[in-house]
């Protein structure tokens, strides 16, 4: 091949190569899998956006500036799922940076990207989650770094433009479209489990709660002879908020104490982890004292979501039935119904006494005295429940001796 063929061929690989990529990019723009474009949002076309694989707090961060959000939901899972921003309770202008796996610390590297672009919230809604807490034998505590927020950096803008990964999204976006029951993130940050509806459907809500009691069961039978994280919990809960609140007097801020329901806390009933469960909680509360003490132009409230009440108590139908529920998917996620009752609880009014209620140093003994007659009324109804956690944390507990 002569050195002008070759220089011709190189070109027209270059110029292929090129027109790929362009491409690539044009149809990962038009279908915008994470919210980051804006060209088109067209219903049947790709209005419905996948929950993203990668770069989920990029993502999320980079959706919150763009729609110029003053309130976030801020926590795990429990948080992603089970609280919808678009709420009429919030008024406007909120995001859910609630992020599946993910501790206080990531929440405090949100807030902390956030300030450095000025953005002061006006309010913050974050769940605080008793098993981060939690340690294994041998397991060291102590407060984790909060990651540096990458929604800065070019690199990923890159990789969710130009890459497989991305053209797989895309194409998931445009085949999604319609489909009620896919996976799927809001506009706002809301993964609201539609894929639950499918998995209830063909499973029933008796095998989605039973398959996560065994998963806690091994996880809680595991722990139990370890501690609870205290110097840990401490610093993180500082660190938020002040995150939250540093120079910023006005923030409105709730710290949740997750709804988990029944089930799961007869889960630490069970697994002797009640005490730890309550110690957890004044942990929390002394530290929301501190803080309000540091910051006295800030609303600082701790609400307690936590209990045996006619929420948390709510039936779980049989393994041969298909009845569905209205509060939960499962025993540590609610479902956004919930999550809208507990948000009209925390901000039109929080209740003296029941869920909801805000916690204090000074009723933390009535609020223990109300959750033991709850659980009187919920063990009178369902007994099966508390018999079953008793039953799972002791088949967890053999496991565990057997080495399985």
């Amino acid at each position: 091949m002569s050195n002008a063929s070759h220089h011709h061929y190189l070109r027209k690989l270059g110029l292929a190569m090129l027109a790929g990529v362009l491409l690539v990019a044009s149809v990962v723009v038009l279908a915008d899998p994470y919210g980051l474009y804006g060209v088109v949002r067209k219903p049947g076309l790709n209005a419905d956006k996948p929950v993203p694989q990668h770069f989920r707090n990029e993502i999320k961060l980079t959706g919150a500036r763009r729609l110029g959000a003053s309130q976030f939901l801020l926590g795990n899972s429990r948080v992603e799922v089970g609280f919808d921003p678009d709420s009429p309770q919030l008024g406007g202008g909120a995001y859910n940076l609630g992020l599946a796996g993910t501790g206080t610390m990531v929440a405090v590297g949100q807030l902390r990207y956030l300030r450095s672009l000025g953005v002061k919230p006006s309010r913050v809604i974050a769940g605080i989650d008793f098993h981060d807490a939690l340690l294994a034998p041998g397991q060291r505590g102590g407060a984790r770094q909060a990651p540096v927020a990458g929604a800065a950096k070019l690199g990923w803008r890159v990789e969710s433009l130009f890459s497989l990964a991305a053209l797989r999204d895309a194409a998931t976006t445009f085949a999604m479209q319609g489909d009620r029951e896919a996976e799927t993130m809001t506009e706002r940050g809301l993964n609201p489990l539609n894929q639950y509806v499918k998995f209830a459907r063909y499973d029933g809500y008796y095998k989605i709660f039973r398959q996560r009691a065994e998963e806690n069961a091994a996880s809680l039978v595991k722990k139990a002879p370890g501690g609870l994280d205290r110097a840990g919990l401490r610093a993180e809960l500082r660190a938020l908020v002040d995150a939250a609140a540093g120079d910023n007097p006005g923030v409105d801020m709730h710290l949740m104490v997750y709804a988990y329901h029944a089930q799961l806390l007869a889960l630490y009933e069970a697994s002797g982890m009640w005490p730890r469960f309550e110690e957890w909680k004044r942990i929390v509360l002394e530290e929301a004292e501190a803080a309000r003490a540091r910051y006295p132009q800030a609303r600082i409230v701790v609400n307690d979501f936590s209990g045996f009440g006619a929420f948390n108590c709510e039936a779980i139908p049989g393994p041969n039935e298909k009845g569905t529920t209205q509060w939960y998917w499962e025993a540590g996620h609610q479902k956004p119904a919930l999550g809208e009752e507990m948000m009209r609880r925390m901000l039109a009014g929080a209740p003296e006494n029941g869920f909801g209620m805000a916690l204090s140093l000074q009723n933390l003994e009535q609020d223990r005295q109300r959750i033991a007659a709850e659980r009187t009324a919920c063990a009178a109804v369902q007994p099966a429940l508390f018999a079953e956690a008793q039953e799972l944390v002791a088949r967890a507990a053999r496991r565990l001796e057997q080495g399985q």
